[in-house]
Order: C-alpha cells, then sequence, then structure tokens
C-alpha cells in the first residue's frame, strides 16, 4: 500500500503526502509517484489517518489501472515505432550515464526524418524491404534545408540509429529478430584529411599574434596539442601543471539543445595528460596574469562567471572567418587537430605516442586517418634501404 505522511500545523494534521511505489524502470530505478492530500472536514486525528489510508488505497489503484492500461498499448503485437522510440528506446537512452546530451539531439534529428517514413507501422511489421526502401529513399529522393542529399556519412548515422532501436527492442522482447541484421551498413566515400601545411601553420602562427590574447591562446591550444573543441574549452587552470608543462584533459564541454552541458571526454581514454610547448606555456602564463580567482576556474568563460564555460561553437565561428581574411583555407577548429597529428606523424613521431596525444581508443583509427605517405617519404624510404 502506498505510505502517507502526515503534515501538521500548530499540532494539527492539516494534510497528508501519498508516496506509492510503482516497480522499476529499465535501467533498475525505482518508480514513485507522490499526492498531497487535503481532507475538507475537521475530525480527530485517528478518523482522519483512517479516512486517508482509503484515499490513499483508490489512488494507488488508479495509478496502477493507469500502468496497466499503457502497457497494454505497448505490448509487442501492437506497439507502432513512434511509441517504441518515445516511450521506451528515447527514455532509456536518456537515462544511459553514457549518453551525452549532444548525442540525444543528434538521435533527435535523425528520427525527425525516420520517423514520419516508418514510425505508424507496426514494431513486428518493419521488415528488412521496408529498411531497404527507407534507406534508398534517403539516397535518392530525400534532402536537406539546403535541398542537398545526405551525405554517405549521415546515412551510415541513420543506419546506426536504427539499428541501436532494433537491438533495444529484440533484447527486450518486442521483436524476434533485427531487419537491419542482414543488410550492409552504408559504405564512407574515403576522403583526404584537411589539415595545414606546414607552410600554412607558419603563417597561421604569425596572424594568430594580432588576436586579443584569449583567442590567441584558443588557436594554440588546439594546434600545438591535437585536443578536440569540446576539451578546449573543458580545460580548467586545476588541469595545468606549468612545473612539469603537462595538461590534464578531463572533461569535455558540448553545446546542445538545453544549453552548455560539461561532462565526460569522448572515449575513456579521452581522460590524459598531454605536453605543452614551451611556446604554449609561456602563453598560457601571459594568460594567467589576467585572469581572477583561477581555482576551479574555466580557462575560457562567461564574463564574470570563472566556473560558466564558453560555448565551445565561439571558436568555430571565428574560424570560419579569421581563416577567409587571411587568405588560409576554409577550416573548422577539428582540422587543426588533424594538422597536429599529421605533423607529428610527418616530423617522425612514433604512432603510440600519437595516439595518446590525441587520446584515440585504438591506434588504427592514427594509423587510418593520419599515417598518410608522400613521395618524399615514400623516395627517403627506399633510398634508405637500397640506395649507394
Amino acid at each position: 500500500m502506498a505510505s502517507i505522511y502526515p503534515n501538521k500545523k500548530e499540532g494539527k494534521i492539516v494534510s497528508f503526502k501519498f508516496k506509492a511505489f510503482l516497480g522499476r524502470d529499465e535501467c533498475g530505478k525505482q518508480i514513485f509517484k507522490c499526492k498531497t492530500w487535503t481532507p475538507e472536514k475537521t475530525m480527530s486525528d485517528n478518523k482522519l489517518i483512517a479516512l486517508a489510508e482509503k484515499e490513499a488505497l483508490v489512488w494507488e489503484r488508479m495509478l496502477i489501472n493507469e500502468i496497466s492500461e499503457n502497457k497494454r498499448h505497448l505490448t509487442p503485437a501492437n506497439i507502432t515505432l513512434e511509441s517504441f522510440v518515445q516511450e521506451i528506446w528515447m527514455p532509456y537512452q536518456k537515462s544511459v550515464r553514457s549518453s551525452r546530451p549532444s548525442t540525444i539531439d543528434f538521435y533527435s534529428y535523425i528520427l525527425k526524418i525516420a520517423l514520419p517514413q516508418l514510425g505508424n507501422k507496426k514494431l513486428l511489421d518493419i521488415s528488412e524491404k521496408d529498411i531497404k526502401n527507407y534507406l534508398d529513399y534517403l539516397k535518392q529522393t530525400y534532402k536537406t534545408k539546403k535541398n542537398t542529399s545526405l551525405s554517405p556519412k549521415t546515412m551510415r548515422h541513420h543506419y546506426a540509429t536504427l539499428n541501436l532501436i532494433f537491438e533495444h527492442a529484440v533484447k527486450n522482447d518486442y521483436v524476434p529478430v533485427n531487419p537491419l541484421a542482414k543488410i550492409d551498413s552504408p559504405k564512407l566515400t574515403k576522403h583526404k584529411v584537411d589539415s595545414l601545411s606546414a607552410g600554412e601553420v607558419s603563417v597561421l602562427i604569425r596572424e594568430i599574434q594580432n588576436l586579443p590574447l584569449r583567442v590567441r591562446v584558443m588557436y594554440m591550444l588546439l594546434l600545438t596539442t591535437g585536443i578536440r573543441r569540446g576539451e578546449c574549452f573543458g580545460i580548467q587552470w586545476g588541469d595545468i601543471d606549468f612545473d612539469s608543462s603537462v595538461i590534464n584533459i578531463q572533461r569535455n564541454v558540448t553545446y546542445s539543445s538545453g544549453g552548455i552541458v560539461v561532462g565526460h571526454t569522448k572515449t575513456a581514454t579521452g581522460e590524459r595528460t598531454i605536453p605543452m610547448t614551451s611556446m604554449l606555456s609561456k602563453l598560457l602564463k601571459t594568460y594567467c596574469e589576467n585572469e581572477n580567482d583561477i581555482e576551479n576556474a574555466f580557462l575560457f568563460h562567461v564574463d564574470s562567471m570563472p566556473h560558466s564555460p564558453q560555448d565551445p561553437t565561439y571558436i568555430t565561428k571565428h574560424m570560419k572567418k579569421f581563416m577567409k581574411r587571411i587568405g588560409l583555407p576554409d577550416m573548422s577548429p577539428h582540422d587543426l587537430r588533424h594538422t597536429c597529428a599529421s605533423l607529428l606523424i610527418q616530423n617522425g613521431a612514433d604512432i603510440k605516442s600519437v595516439q595518446d596525444i590525441l587520446g584515440h581508443a585504438d591506434a588504427s583509427t592514427t594509423l587510418n586517418f593520419y599515417a598518410r605517405s608522400d613521395m618524399n617519404g615514400m623516395r627517403k624510404a627506399v633510398e634508405g634501404v637500397f640506395g649507394e
């Protein structure tokens, strides 16, 4: 039965709080419902408690009936894809600790396209053919707001999201098989990683000397450490060890529909300690002199709010205009990460060191993206072994 807690005023019971336990959700978390009930008549405490027990019982039975009715509509036999996604899968994703707000936003973006096409179909009725037809629709018919087709990478995201949904449905016995199980994931088009050449880096370093100190620090951090944009904006002064010339990367800042969010790094290996160049260390010390109350403060914070990180999209917008102004290729902050990794490898850094600096979980990621040979490198290797 629901628990009953009397609320007293001047020694007399004036109302009751009802609390009912309704089981556990898919993550094992207990579900409770509460209600405040105020009696209409004045009577003795014993009579009020007896009346409250009856009211609490009626209220609890009503809640149980509502849950039973909802479950009846969500049985495997008649649940639609949209109902499953909105009432089961998305709430589960939001409850998983590893699901970042930006990830939830991205799922929502994908589903705004998928649900109008597949949402009304019963989960059990969606076949391999339905999924193939949907992927063909994305590839051949669907256009973005800019009237462009979806990129192979976005096509792959659509496939991956639907696959996650149906894997969850299989795991929880809503469907016997995943209709995507025999469908190959859309292939990605291999493309050259965008990065600046050594000459272009020299131009960039020269030109950023004319920028305000704070923005100059942003560029130098991204360029010389290879950290991600969100990791850069997640750095606090306590993460910097000037004596050892290292930076501890411990958090990631993202911008989502819910605002600015401070969370974990992208992967477990994202939490790492990386070296600073003497030039970066000197620049950070100068920047630090202009900051007040730096304990647990973010390097890049909201004005007069040192414990609130700045929106990381700031540097993306700044860089787009800045690169055009100084005559360099149109690139993003993430391309500075590519640039750092490419130049490290070109200058003889071993793959393991570059992997650790970038925070890649797998060395193959580092190799596939950045270990690119060029004619000079190939010629030097051949001459070194077979030359006179």
